[in-house]
């Protein structure tokens, strides 16, 4: 009896299934998910998605970002478009009337770009809805927020009245006029903050130091971009240099470990008479330093880039898209000095350097472009693609980074 009843509950179940299978394939054939779609809306003057419920997500890991905006019932679909509106009155099309079939869309996105989307919703002709008569436009900046520093300023007295307490966990960033004109009139000193310090993208502006000094960090995190700055009177100094290093950051085997990055970004740095940077005989790792899109005119009488002191090292260091002329007939030094700390000393476990499509005129013409202190025989990789040089390192720049082999 029992097993009678179990076959009887089981065909009943199956009955069951069956009949919400069928059901659900003649929903699907009537029209259901066009009603559900529609929302009961027909015969009408669509309008496009409100701009304030447009959101931008950067997708983790990649370099995409996800568009998204409110659904409008009885849509059949939306007209898409993107643009690069650095320059607002020259937009850049980077996707361009493209039909989605949804509400949402993923594109490429880069660093400190300001964007437009447009978005139309279009009609729908089996429920009689018309196209949307306007698009959207909705704003969307990849550039840090910024507090803005009035054209004019001197920033060394400028940043000692208005000082930076973020701390190293906050990226701030500063904005200087497009086109502008400032003075650094001695240290401008931004101790363990991570700070962002910037010009227009498109008009850069021109920073001048008036008097001995250097930028200075104690390892928060530093970048600077768009600006084009002049050292020329800055004899015997060093344009970025390291302070003391701040209890905040001290990690293992009492290295100050920076772990926010280091980069000069689409600057000119003009007229450089010493040290471009030099850590100042301190104990730091530094995970990454970047010099990027940049312009280096140099008057080289030594070391260009010095981080030999207390085992300091970089664990990834970047030079890319960036050009160094060396302007000086003086017996000049190294380009890159290094000491011989380990990635293990820090908790890391390797370093890399990476050279990329670069330019070097007449930079260390009779000198070795590196000192290894052994860093080549650890476990680190160098990558050289795509560089020019021209009177520079004796002609050995490649044998001298990876350590006599190529």
């Amino acid at each position: 009896m029992k097993s009678k009843m179990k076959i009887k509950k089981t065909v009943v179940e199956s009955l069951v299934c069956l009949s919400i299978a069928f059901s659900i394939g003649s929903c699907a054939g009537d029209g259901f998910d066009e009603e559900t779609f529609s929302g009961g809306v027909t015969g009408t003057q669509l309008l496009s998605p409100e701009a304030s419920g447009v959101e931008f997500a950067k997708l983790a890991g990649t370099t995409n970002v996800k568009v998204t905006w409110p659904v409008i019932m009885g849509a059949g679909g939306y007209q898409f478009s993107l643009y690069i509106v650095d320059d607002p009155s020259n937009p850049i099309t980077v996707v361009k009337d493209s039909i989605i079939d949804g509400a949402s869309v993923v594109c490429p996105y880069l660093d400190d770009t300001n964007y437009k989307a447009e978005i139309v919703t279009l009609g729908n002709a089996k429920l009689n809805n018309a196209t949307a008569t306007s698009p959207t436009e909705a704003s969307w900046s990849t550039l840090v927020p910024a507090t803005s520093i009035p054209d004019g300023a001197d920033l060394t007295t400028w940043f000692a009245d208005n000082p930076v307490t973020s701390g190293k966990d906050t990226e701030v960033a500063y904005e200087l006029a497009a086109g502008g004109t400032y003075t650094i009139s001695g240290d401008l000193d931004f101790g363990v903050n991570n700070v962002q310090l910037r010009g227009n993208k498109l008009d850069h502006a021109k920073v001048k130091f008036t008097g001995p000094g250097s930028i200075i960090s104690c390892g928060g995190g530093l970048a600077l971009k768009f600006i084009e700055f002049d050292c020329d009177v800055v004899t015997g100094g060093t344009f970025l240099k390291f302070g003391n290093v701040p209890s905040e950051i001290l990690g293992m085997n009492s290295y100050g470990i920076v772990t926010n990055p280091m980069i000069f970004q689409s600057c000119e740095i003009l007229n450089v008479r010493h040290y471009l940077v030099n850590i100042n005989g301190k104990n730091y790792a530094i995970q990454n330093f970047i010099i990027r899109d940049c312009l280096i005119k140099l008057y080289q009488d030594g070391d260009l880039i010095n981080f030999n002191a207390n085992s300091t090292f970089v664990k990834d260091f970047e030079i890319s898209n960036t050009t160094f002329y060396n302007v000086s007939n003086a017996n000049n030094g190294r380009f890159l000095r290094v000491a011989g700390g380990q990635a293990s000393r820090a908790g890391w476990t390797s370093c890399s350097m990476n050279f990329t499509s670069n330019t070097f005129y007449n930079i260390s013409k009779t000198q070795q472009a590196f000192n290894s202190n052994v860093w080549n025989r650890q476990a680190n990789t160098v990558n050289l693609s795509k560089n020019i040089f021209f009177d520079s390192c004796s002609g050995e720049f490649n044998r001298r980074i990876v350590g006599g082999t190529y």
